[in-house]
């Protein structure tokens, strides 16, 4: 450092570029870590934007499969709409059904004496006889007639 003729000089550490010193070895090494980071960051960047694209992705599927929950259960309101018709019908039908049984037994029990008194007054032997089941035979057609209205 001398200040001669108004010039500065300025002293550098000088390293010696002999292969296989201390000094150049941690160079080496600390080079090598750094490419090594910067490396490892270009890695964390990609894996970072996969991340979001990930996201992304699911939050657009989350999206439309909330949106199709949302059309079920509106169809759903209707759905009790038309179970409560029903339920009111199959009342409707319950209440009914007894007096229709009613009917329906008695129109086959009248069907089959019908067919038996058909076949009474062909096999009698009186004329009474078979006049009184052929009486009979038209009374039941008649009750048979009512029960079919």
């Amino acid at each position: 450092m001398g200040s001669e003729n108004g010039k500065i000089h300025k002293l550098e550490t000088v390293r010696s570029e002999v292969p296989g010193s201390a000094q150049n070895a941690a160079h080496d090494q600390t080079s090598g870590a750094m490419e090594a980071q910067r490396d490892m960051s270009k890695v964390a960047m990609i894996v970072s934007l996969l991340a979001v694209l990930l996201l992304v992705i699911f939050f657009f599927g989350m999206n439309r499969n909330i949106a199709g929950l949302t059309d079920e259960v509106k169809s759903l309101g209707a759905l009790r709409e038309d179970v409560s018709s029903l339920d009111q019908r199959m009342v409707q039908l319950q209440a009914d059904i007894p007096v229709r049984m009613k009917r329906m037994i008695a129109h086959d029990m009248v069907n089959e004496m019908v067919m038996k008194a058909a076949y009474l007054a062909d096999v009698l032997d009186s004329e009474a006889q078979q006049d009184a089941m052929r009486s009979v035979l038209k009374e039941l057609q008649a009750v048979r007639v009512e029960l079919e209205q």
